[in-house]
């Protein structure tokens, strides 16, 4: 999507400066992006979406062009403040979709505020299986946020870091495009907010799944270093709403991986039209994971004229 087709927009709502960007019309849809990124993590995504929805990529808090003070940066707090940048949008209800940070965010925002979501995408990210040996750099940058910052201000290597150490190796994303992540990590500030969210873990509130009661949908990277595939085992005992779990031949980053997949993905879904027998699911069901929804049908709604 060209530059012009894409609107930035920024606003302060109680006190926190908002940087988001716009595109199309129609119901919203709501993008959340993970460490270390900005509203660029879903950039192949959005021209696809914006056909037929509001889009709506967020710079989170201490991110991008968004406000960098300090104050509460735990998960539970900062869905909160996107809420109230979506009521000063005058948005009620709308779709979501997360990545990485993005759905420990989108998370909390369910959980808060369930009867505003109409259907949610989680990507790349635990939920009732965690092992931090997966994930060493939450202990530390939460034990050390100051020496954390220290590596994030050098951002052209940190982001390398992440993105060496987290993809696919062919699916390594252009040398362009990696600057261009750089570029929107190197806003002043971002270095010294960034590990604010390691350190304030401990103040989130617990997440209440049995609001999850919206159709879900999970995406996961089979080759994710940090998100082992074991992770997906069993979730549908735990997302009441859970309509299948989609596993794609990826690292970590796979809106950028493989974007293809991601934007069609998110399209089927947002218009429920994600059917278990796609082909996009042959690797979710070798593993044997759910691809259809997980709760029965509570009324027969079919065309056929005999009920089964």
């Amino acid at each position: 999507m060209t530059c012009d087709l894409i609107a930035h927009k920024y606003l302060t709502v109680n006190g926190q400066s908002w940087h988001w960007v716009e595109a199309g019309s129609g119901d919203p849809v709501v993008l959340l992006h993970g460490i270390p990124e900005s509203w660029k993590c879903w950039e192949h995504q959005i021209p696809k979406l914006a056909t037929q929805f509001r889009v709506i990529a967020i710079d989170l808090k201490g991110y991008g062009q968004s406000g960098k003070e300090d104050g509460d940066y735990s998960m539970s707090k900062v869905a909160e403040q996107v809420v109230e940048l979506l009521d000063a949008l005058d948005i009620t209800t709308f779709r979501m979709a997360g990545h990485d940070w993005g759905v420990a965010i989108g998370d909390n925002i369910v959980s808060q505020y369930s009867e505003r979501v109409e259907s949610y995408v989680r990507c790349c990210l635990s939920l009732h299986k965690y092992d931090s040996r997966n994930s060493l750099h939450h202990q530390w940058n939460a034990l050390n946020p100051t020496a954390a910052s220290r590596l994030m201000i050098k951002a052209s290597a940190y982001v390398n870091v992440w993105f060496e150490s987290s993809c696919k190796p062919e699916l390594l994303p252009s040398e362009d495009e990696i600057n261009d992540i750089v570029d929107e990590f190197s806003y002043p500030g971002i270095s010294d907010a960034v590990p604010r969210y390691f350190r304030d873990i401990i103040k989130s509130k617990p997440v209440d799944l049995k609001k999850f009661t919206m159709p879900i949908l999970y995406i996961h990277g089979e080759f994710d270093p940090r998100q082992p595939i074991e992770y997906c085992v069993g979730m549908e005992d735990h997302l009441p709403g859970l309509q299948a779990i989609l596993v794609l031949d990826s690292g970590h980053f796979i809106t950028r991986e493989r974007p293809v997949e991601t934007s069609n993905a998110l399209m089927w879904f947002f218009n429920s039209m994600l059917g278990a027998n796609l082909p996009i699911f042959h690797r979710s069901k070798a593993y044997g994971l759910p691809t259809k929804p997980v709760m029965e049908a509570k009324q027969n709604f079919g065309v056929n004229a005999v009920s089964v």
